[in-house]
């Protein structure tokens, strides 16, 4: 392999991997930033430069042992951009927004990858460079890779957040506690506990394999999506439109618009049911005054 090949190969990843994280670290700043807190801004983590977002431990340090433990599944993270919940205009309803962000921002990065190689084959009915093909497929896989791993609900992982956003105040205020644990339950389950399965003969690797399966039915799904594979029946509601449907409905709970549209239907349906109640009136009202009229006859 050449000089220039090996740089190509490095690049095919560290583009990817490099937007994947910083966009993720800025979207979660920039939600903050609306909402309401400023520490992200003023700390100067809105910013495109890789090196204000590398973390020793998660950018540096646990991919590496997941390499070398020989995991199927290889994902780190940046380093946490600052957010002071308590400048947010409303802290427990914002903080699911905030985790939201990030996530999201790498399912878009997935989806916009998916659209460009879409127009190429689709609209243009061109194929990629070999280097633009590997670059939008590692983007699609480690975005998806990242979005999955980062919504886990554990603290201090995005889904963690968005569980204590939602839950109600009394078990929010418990589940926070347990954030002083998060890194050692995440260490036992991606690391120690696979090592361990290796040398009993047992596959304790049951995250990493859940994780890897998620991103590859993600895979498989959007590509069809697209109109990138032949796969029939792709368009049909499935697991994951189910899952975006109830996150769609969490979301709308933990803000408080739920319980309000389900009021409102409720006023709506009593105000149809009384209506219908005044028209029999109404007509057996007119039938008797009829009645009456045929009598007087």
């Amino acid at each position: 392999m050449s000089a220039l090949d090996t740089v190509l190969s490095w690049l095919e990843w560290g583009i990817p991997v490099v937007l994947a994280i910083v966009l993720h670290e800025i979207a979660h700043g920039c939600v903050a930033f609306y909402c309401g807190d400023t520490t992200a801004r003023n700390g100067g983590r809105l910013s495109l430069n890789p090196l204000r977002h590398v973390d020793l431990v998660g950018t540096i340090i646990f991919p590496l042992l997941l390499i070398l433990s020989k995991t199927p599944f290889v994902f780190g993270w940046a380093k946490p951009v600052p957010v002071d919940f308590r400048r947010l205009k409303n802290p427990k309803k914002d903080m699911v927004w905030v985790a939201l962000a990030g996530p999201l921002m790498n399912f878009f990065l997935a989806f916009a990858s998916f659209a460009l190689l879409s127009i190429c084959q689709n609209v243009f009915n061109i194929m990629p460079s070999v280097f633009v093909l590997n670059l939008l497929l590692n983007m699609i896989v480690f975005n998806f890779s990242i979005m999955l791993f980062n919504l886990i609900p554990i603290l201090p992982m995005d889904g963690g957040r968005i569980v204590t956003g939602l839950l109600p105040l009394p078990w929010a205020i418990r589940f926070a506690k347990t954030e002083r644990y998060g890194f050692g339950i995440i260490a036992l389950l991606l690391i120690f506990l696979p090592i361990l399965g290796n040398h009993i003969g047992r596959d304790f690797d049951f995250i990493s394999r859940f994780l890897a399966f998620s991103v590859q039915k993600l895979f498989v799904y959007f590509a069809g999506f697209f109109g990138l594979t032949q796969r029939e029946g792709i368009m049909s509601i499935g697991f994951f439109q189910l899952l975006v449907i109830l996150l769609i409905i969490l979301v709308l709970f933990g803000r408080g618009k739920l319980p309000a549209l389900a009021e409102d239907l409720g006023k709506s349906v009593s105000s149809f049911k009384k209506g219908l109640s005044e028209d029999k009136e109404s007509e057996t009202e007119k039938k008797t005054e009829e009645t009456d009229q045929t009598k007087g006859e």
